[in-house]
């Protein structure tokens, strides 16, 4: 996970040095995701007939090569595109079939608590990649913070490869299954899976937004306050902030085992969307308050994360879990592919990111993604009720 953070922190830099608009800008974030939705029906589909843990491999291959395109050949905007595509991709090989891995090798009962510590993780990963970034971005060079993505990737893939026990997987390709390794449908005959899907899409359409160019605002807000934030420093609270995030995952998805999960997960969606509404409107507000609901928003975007991704897994079958959550990654992650390419479209119509009404008006496109999950599940919540 440390190069997942490569671009939306060194943006700042080299948006000037390569020229770029806030469109292109948002288009490099969203090929990352480009990758991931690409890559997916094959490499997290494939997990219900290969080993797991050969997909996570190959996953940790394209982030190498990946990253190292990115320190060695990114130069302008089409460059850095196809290179973040395919560190991209690397998340697709690694992320679901990682779960696939633990899914594999956990009793049902076991499994429903683990998973959203796993999915949490993504956010723990996420936040030492900010701090570690941010550091290289005031010390050093997007070269080397690349570089060390490549490492990151490599020595991931060998230790799961090393570490990790082979196992049969629940089909195989030589037993003339009924199944295509690519046949999906079985996640679209199940209705009830499809409502989480299409939540988690909404839920990352407005993660990855945020992820994407949080670090950019606040840097914005830090340049317009009397104090200035250094790089570093805000490196330091994203980093305070995700780990946070990784509670709030695991608290969102034990509050579903409480209270249901449709319901509790639409509580949270609306809440949010309320939070992005506040972001908005209180971003000329003084550092300290601006910032501080900021913070507050970005770890309630992660209370559903947990508890969206067990509903998948809850509701699928051993020979057909890899397609459910090949669906539930592609569809879902097709949301994070088009949420910072959005905020980039929107902040170059609105005034550009120096203007505060384009970050307001920024804000409530992203809140949008919160209110379409509450929406969403508040329709499963009275249909099952």
């Amino acid at each position: 996970m440390i190069g997942i953070t490569l671009w939306p922190v060194f943006l700042v830099q080299l948006r000037d040095v390569w020229e770029l608009s806030n469109s292109q800008i948002g288009w490099i974030s969203g090929a990352y995701f480009v990758g991931y939705v690409v890559a997916t029906p094959l490499l997290v589909g494939l997990t219900d007939f290969l080993d797991s843990r050969l997909i996570f491999v190959s996953g940790c291959v394209s982030s190498f090569f990946g990253c190292l395109g990115f320190a060695f050949l990114a130069n302008n905007f089409l460059s850095a595109v196809i290179t973040y595509t395919l560190v991209g991709a690397g998340l697709a090989g690694t992320y679901m079939p990682g779960l696939q891995i633990l899914n594999a090798r956990l009793t049902d009962d076991f499994r429903v608590k683990a998973v959203p510590w796993y999915t949490s993780s993504f956010g723990l990963g996420s936040g030492v990649s900010f701090l570690i970034m941010g550091y290289l971005l005031t010390y050093s060079n997007y070269t080397v913070a690349a570089l060390l993505g490549a490492l990151g990737a490599l020595v991931s893939g060998i230790y799961v490869y090393f570490f990790v026990s082979p196992m049969r997987p629940t089909l195989s390709l030589n037993k003339g299954v009924n199944r295509h390794p690519l046949d999906l449908r079985p996640a679209f005959r199940k209705p009830k899976a499809m409502g989480y899907i299409f939540a988690y899409s909404a839920h990352t359409y407005e993660l990855f937004a945020f992820r994407s160019w949080s670090f950019a605002l606040f840097v914005f807000l830090g340049d317009r306050a009397e104090s200035t934030l250094s790089f570093s420093q805000i490196a330091t609270i994203f980093a305070f902030l995700t780990v946070l995030g990784m509670v709030a995952s695991t608290t969102g998805a034990k509050l579903c085992l409480m209270f249901g999960r449709h319901r509790s997960i639409s509580w949270i969606g609306g809440l949010t969307a309320f939070l992005a509404l506040a972001c908005s409107l209180l971003i000329s507000a003084p550092l300290w308050i601006s910032l501080g609901i900021l913070c507050v928003y970005n770890v309630a975007i992660m209370f559903d994360s947990g508890g969206l991704t067990a509903g998948t897994v809850s509701v699928s079958d051993p020979e057909d879990r890899g397609a459910l959550l090949a669906v539930h990654s592609m569809i879902g992650f097709a949301g994070g592919a088009i949420g910072a390419p959005v905020i980039g479209y929107a902040l170059d119509i609105t005034g550009g990111e120096e203007s505060l009404l384009a970050w307001s008006l920024a804000l409530l496109l992203m809140g949008v993604g919160s209110l379409m999950v509450s929406i969403i599940q508040s329709r499963y919540w009275k249909f099952n009720r």
